[in-house]
C-alpha cells in the first residue's frame, strides 16, 4: 500500500570516465588528464571498472556519487538511512513544517483486521497533532505524537561504493527487517544496474549478514522521562596528549594556547581527544539531531525498542496546558493500546516500529572527539537549538567540565566561543546584547 519510494535523480559529472580514470592511474604510466582523456565514459569505461572491482579494488568507486529523492517514504526509513556516515542528507524539519497533511505509509501485507487497527490509529494519532496545534502548541513539540510511519521526503547523496553498502543492508542486512525498506533497497538496485549495465558493483548477502535477535512483544507501562548524560569514555591523561599536540605543531603557546586553540579555524589538535557518552531517556525526534552529527560513531536502538520501552518525553509548553496535556496523555496512551492490540493479531516487532511515537525514547551511545564536540556545542547549547537535545549538550558539558576544565570551560555556543552568530535573522540577540 506504500505508494512511496527512492529515485536517483543526479548522477556526477563524467562519474564512470572518473571511476576508470582512477583505475587507469593507479597502475599505468601517464598524467592524471591524459588518463581520464584515454576513457569514453560508456563500455570501455564500464569494463574496465567491472575488471578492477571483480578483484576487489572497490575504492575507484568512490569518484562516482549520486543524488537520490526519497519522496513519501516513512520517517522509520528515513531514521535507518541517516545512520549511514559517509553520506550527505537534507531532511524536511519537524520544527518548522506542519506536517498535518502530510500522510501515512501503510506496509504492505496487512490483514483486513491489522488493517482496521492501523489505519484508526493513524488517523487518531495525526488528529491529535492537529488540535495540539489548534491548542498553540509549537510544532516541535507538537511533532512528539506523530507515529513513525508519517510520511518523509528528502536528498541523499553519496559515493557509488557507499550507495551499494546502503543498498545491501536494505535488501540483506540490517534494514531488511523492515519490508519497504527491503523494496527501496530492490528499486535502488535496479536502478543501479541500469546506470552500471553489466558492470555489477552491489555487494553479496553475505557481505550485509547482521545478526540479530527476534525479540517477543513485551511492553513497559508508559511513564515520563527526561534525557540524561553521562561521560562514559574519556582519555586517560589528556592534558599530556594535547600538550604534545599543540608542541608538534608549534601554533600556540602559553597560558592562552588553549582558548586560542579552540576559536582557531582548524583546531586539529583536538582531535586526539576522543569521548565516550550515553544519553539515556532520549526521543526518537531527538536522535535524529544526534544522528546528522557526521564525525561520530553511534550506536542506536531499533525504532521499536522506543514504543516497547513506555517511556516518552513530556515538553514543558504541553505539561502547562492543562487541555494540551489531556490530548498528549491520551496520545500515548491510546497508542500504546492499539499497538498491543495489533500485537495480539499476529503483528511482528518489525512492524510495531511504525507505531513508536517520535515522542518514544530509547538509549544511545556514541564516540566524538573533542574537535567534533566543539563543533556539536557550539549549535547544540545555542538557545535556537531543539530544547531537548540543548539540555542533553548542557548535560554533557557538565561532564565534560569535570573531567577537563581547562579546555572545556572555553566550550558552549557560536557566540561565546567565537563572537558571532551563525543565525542570522533567527539570533536570539544574546550576542547583541553581551557587545552593549
Amino acid at each position: 500500500m506504500n505508494t512511496g519510494g527512492a529515485r536517483i535523480v543526479s548522477i556526477s559529472n563524467n562519474g564512470v570516465r572518473m571511476c576508470a580514470a582512477a583505475a587507469r592511474i593507479s597502475t599505468t604510466d601517464g598524467g592524471a588528464v591524459k588518463a581520464m582523456e584515454r576513457g569514453d565514459g560508456g563500455e570501455k569505461d564500464l569494463k574496465l571498472i567491472k575488471k578492477v572491482v571483480a578483484s576487489g579494488h572497490k575504492t575507484i568507486l568512490e569518484h562516482l556519487s549520486f543524488t537520490i529523492a526519497f519522496h513519501d517514504v516513512s520517517v522509520l526509513a528515513e531514521q535507518g538511512l541517516i545512520e549511514f556516515r559517509l553520506a550527505s542528507y537534507t531532511v524536511k524539519s519537524r520544527r518548522y513544517v506542519d506536517f498535518s497533511g502530510a500522510g501515512y505509509v501503510i506496509p504492505n501485507g496487512l490483514t483486513d483486521e491489522q488493517l482496521a487497527v492501523f489505519k484508526s490509529n493513524m488517523d487518531a494519532r495525526f488528529k491529535d497533532y492537529g488540535a495540539l496545534l489548534e491548542l498553540g502548541i509549537a510544532r516541535e513539540d507538537a511533532r512528539f505524537v506523530l507515529p513513525y510511519c508519517f510520511k518523509s521526503n528528502f536528498y541523499m547523496t553519496l559515493n557509488a561504493r557507499e550507495l551499494a553498502h546502503v543498498i545491501a543492508s536494505m535488501r540483506y542486512g540490517r534494514l531488511s527487517r523492515y519490508e519497504e525498506l527491503k523494496g527501496i533497497g530492490e528499486s535502488l538496485a535496479e536502478q543501479l544496474k541500469e546506470i552500471m549495465g553489466e558492470t555489477d558493483i552491489n555487494e553479496k548477502p553475505s557481505q550485509a549478514q547482521y545478526t540479530c535477535k527476534e525479540k517477543e512483544a513485551n511492553f513497559a507501562p508508559l511513564h515520563v522521562c527526561a534525557p540524561e548524560s553521562e561521560v562514559v569514555i574519556k582519555p586517560e591523561n589528556p592534558e599530556e596528549a594535547l600538550s604534545f599536540a599543540l608542541r608538534l605543531t608549534d601554533r600556540f603557546e602559553g597560558e592562552n594556547a588553549v582558548k586560542q586553540l579552540v576559536k582557531d579555524a582548524r583546531p586539529r589538535e583536538l582531535e586526539m581527544l576522543s569521548y565516550g557518552f550515553t544519553v539515556k531517556n532520549v526521543s526518537l525526534s531527538c536522535v535524529t539531531h544526534f544522528t546528522r552529527h557526521r564525525m561520530q560513531s553511534l550506536i542506536v536502538p531499533f525504532p521499536e525498542e522506543a514504543l516497547l520501552n513506555g517511556g516518552y518525553v513530556l515538553p514543558e509548553s504541553i505539561k502547562a496546558n492543562k487541555d494540551a496535556l489531556a490530548v498528549y496523555e491520551n496520545a500515548f496512551s491510546d497508542n500504546l493500546e492499539n499497538a498491543k492490540k495489533l500485537s495480539s493479531l499476529g503483528a511482528g516487532c518489525a512492524l510495531l516500529a511504525y507505531f513508536a511515537l517520535s515522542g518514544n525514547t530509547v538509549d544511545i551511545l556514541f564516540t566524538m572527539n573533542a574537535r567534533e564536540l566543539l563543533h556539536f556545542m557550539k549549535l547544540r547549547t545555542c538557545t535556537r537549538a531543539q530544547w531537548e537535545i540543548r539540555d542533553a549538550a548542557q548535560d554533557m558539558l557538565s561532564g565534560l567540565m569535570e573531567s577537563f576544565p581547562a579546555l572545556f570551560r572555553y566550550f558552549g555556543p557560536s557566540c561565546a566561543v567565537n563572537g558571532f552568530c551563525p543565525e542570522g535573522r533567527l539570533s536570539c540577540g544574546r550576542l547583541q546584547k553581551t557587545e552593549e
